[in-house]
């Protein structure tokens, strides 16, 4: 019997172990999916902020502008994740907080109706609410650790948008019977997500990214007392700022968590957990058992 030569076993080899190694991975969620659809999230309680900006009248920081381009951008990312090879169960969910976004977004690109308000945050909240939950299942797919408090993190900075279209939609003068309850509710959840932050291990969570969500802390915790007040005087364009400072200080902090879990990972092919460790192995031994032919 003819023996093939050792060169051309080892190229089947690598072909067979490298087809089944990218298979493997490219079903798994990514670091880039994650942190689309985290910003998916948040853009969409931004945008609801924005649309009461607009109906008030508010032209500060552009709401218009702002709006137009976080559609764009939310769009462009649903798009991307589903260009990706996702498991079925998780390409379901992507189809299905996407298929959400499109029964709002016709809302967003008509001009603000004060009528329409309070049904419209009901939708986003219970849209967003969901999107979370995707942005988390998509994080533990990864099998990255960490991913978790990058979710975390992103959930912040949706949370200021959130506080900030309550108040808004206050000020505008919408009714709401349940506005001092959404705010507490926005409030306590924050506090927890901090909580669980601050707590978290070093190497997950820096001391200087903790020394900077104190400081984003503070900031939300004036917020909240803003948004409580029963003066029955209100401040759109305070509340606007507040809201943009403590939102750009949290995408800062949001990119540091990213660098210092996800590192430099682009793609499917890190982490290496599982069974495609297992796999992993197998074909580092395999270039091991070449190098060894060739010595």
């Amino acid at each position: 019997m003819k023996h093939q030569p050792a060169s051309k076993r080892f190229f089947y080899l690598l072909t067979a172990a490298m087809t089944l190694f990218c298979s493997e991975v490219s079903a798994n969620a990514s670091a880039q999916d994650v942190n689309e659809l985290d910003d998916i999230c948040m853009y969409s309680q931004r945008i609801l902020k924005d649309y009461a900006l607009i109906g008030m009248g508010v032209t500060y920081h552009d709401p218009k502008k702002d709006i137009d381009e976080n559609i764009k951008t939310i769009d462009k990312y649903f798009k991307d994740i589903e260009s990706h090879k996702l498991n079925e169960k998780l390409k379901a969910e992507v189809v299905e907080v996407e298929k959400s976004w499109n029964e709002i977004k016709p809302e967003f690109q008509n001009a603000p109706d004060k009528a329409k308000m309070s049904e419209l945050r009901k939708k986003v909240e219970a849209y967003t609410v969901r999107c979370e939950q995707v942005a988390e299942d998509l994080a533990k797919d990864t099998g990255i650790k960490g991913e978790h408090d990058v979710v975390l993190v992103a959930e912040l900075g949706l949370e200021s948008q959130r506080l900030a279209a309550l108040y808004l939609m206050k000020a505008w003068g919408v009714a709401d019977a349940n506005y001092e309850q959404e705010v507490t509710q926005t409030v306590d959840e924050t506090e927890r997500i901090y909580k669980e932050l601050l707590a978290a291990d070093d190497k997950l969570v820096s001391k200087e990214i903790k020394e900077k969500l104190k400081t984003t802390e503070n900031d939300f915790i004036a917020f909240g007392v803003m948004a409580k007040s029963k003066s029955g005087r209100f401040m759109p364009s305070a509340a606007e700022e507040n809201a943009s400072k403590i939102f750009e200080a949290l995408r800062e902090i949001l990119a540091m968590e990213k660098k210092l879990v996800e590192g430099n990972v682009s793609g499917y092919f890190i982490p290496v957990a599982g069974e495609k460790a297992i796999l992993f192995d197998k074909f580092t031994v395999i270039l091991q058992a070449k190098e060894e032919e060739t010595v």
